[in-house]
């Protein structure tokens, strides 16, 4: 009887991380009478979160805001995302985890 062996799978992912990136985007919903966006701005500075885009849309009796960020991992993500929504009980925030094909790192 002859056994076979496969190699070990590696869990290493450092190789990987060269050829792709993370961005997570929050989406925030509140009312139009609170006055926290100079709170969001303080909150996500803190975070060392690098802001990539903001976009703010007023819709009916509240804004919208979408702000994508990198620079942080998915558990610093959370974290944000817990800070940002216990800024005011009124928001409401859902993040994306993005991950990104990095085609220049493919180029080197």
């Amino acid at each position: 009887m002859t056994t076979h062996t496969s190699p070990a799978c590696s869990l290493d992912l450092s190789a990987w991380r060269n050829h792709f990136r993370m961005t997570h985007t929050f989406h925030l919903s509140l009312g139009t009478n609170e006055p926290v966006a100079g709170q969001l701005e303080t909150t996500l500075k803190n975070s060392n979160a690098q802001i990539e885009k903001w976009v703010i849309s007023r819709r009916g009796g509240h804004y919208d805001h979408c702000i994508t960020v990198k620079g942080i991992g998915d558990e610093s993500a959370r974290e944000l995302r817990a800070e940002l929504a216990s800024l005011n009980g009124e928001i409401k925030v859902h993040v994306e985890h993005m991950l990104h094909f990095d085609t220049s790192a493919t180029e080197r």
